[in-house]
């Protein structure tokens, strides 16, 4: 008798997962109000973070549940001071802005257990406008660094027409590219889309793994603000380096001339 308990239940439990989701494979498929929880307000309880820059504070909510290795990583270097005084190194305007680096180079930076980590990619999560994601040299390398999407204007329509073309098994929720439509974002890095563009260009396109573990809820204006700073150009990088012999982790492409500072992350538990 409990065997056969056992087994209706097990049953029971493959279809809710299968109507609901309990499976984060890249091919699993959510309702469109699924992908609207990433830009949800806070509610009690939620794990939030508090970046106050020498340009003005911003507001993340974290994302524990989908990405816990990533938010515990995180917390912990935000709550030791690991960010404190470390710099946004990489800039660009209408893309990102990048930190977490504590050398400032965008070469530095190790994760709390003093080795990569794996990702952890949850589809109903996408890297759009005001996304908190992990940056990496590939996948499952994720350290300390991170960035904050700043892109505002998506164009979707390849990806609704290989969305079309591709067979059913690799196709994207609908909701997910609307989503991207709507509010905007790095699309050709999220990991379902990039995918769905590699399996329609196996052999020129590479597939791009980038951790989702927070959105911006607050202050996006002084994200995009220090998305507009100055940054040094290529031109001036090839002066600063070969002519005047710079060291080259002071003058980069895309790394601010003057130094947009990470004072402190402070971490709270929202309505406490």
């Amino acid at each position: 008798m409990k065997k056969k308990l056992f087994a209706m239940t097990s049953i029971l439990m493959l279809l809710v997962c299968s109507i609901a989701g309990c499976s984060n494979s890249i091919y699993q498929h959510y309702s469109a109000e699924k992908y609207d929880e990433q830009f949800a307000e806070p509610e009690k309880g939620d794990t939030m973070a508090r970046f106050v820059t020498n340009m003005g504070e911003f507001t993340v909510r974290l994302f524990p549940e989908e990405a816990p290795k990533a938010v515990e990583n995180f917390v912990t270097h935000a709550q030791e001071g690991y960010y404190d005084g470390v710099i946004f190194h990489r800039v660009i305007e209408d893309f990102m802005i990048q930190g977490g680096d504590p050398t400032g180079t965008g070469t530095g930076g190790e994760s709390i257990w003093g080795e990569t980590f794996e990702d952890e990619n949850v589809p109903y999560l996408g890297t759009y406008r005001g996304a908190l994601c992990m940056a990496n040299r590939g996948a499952d390398t994720n350290g300390s660094q991170f960035f904050i999407i700043t892109s505002d204007d998506t164009e979707v329509d390849d990806y609704k027409r290989w969305n079309m073309d591709v067979d059913d098994k690799y196709k994207v929720d609908e909701a997910k590219i609307d989503k991207f439509e709507e509010v905007g974002g790095a699309i050709y890095l999220d990991y379902q889309l990039s995918n769905l563009r590699a399996v329609r260009y196996p052999d020129t396109y590479t597939q791009y793994v980038h951790t989702v573990f927070g959105q911006v809820v607050e202050g996006m204006d002084v994200v995009d603000a220090i998305s507009q700073v100055k940054t040094y150009t290529e031109d001036q990088v090839t002066e600063a380096q070969i002519l005047n012999g710079v060291d080259q982790t002071e003058v980069m492409e895309d790394k601010p001339e003057e130094d947009v500072i990470i004072e402190t992350i402070e971490i709270y538990t929202y309505g406490e």
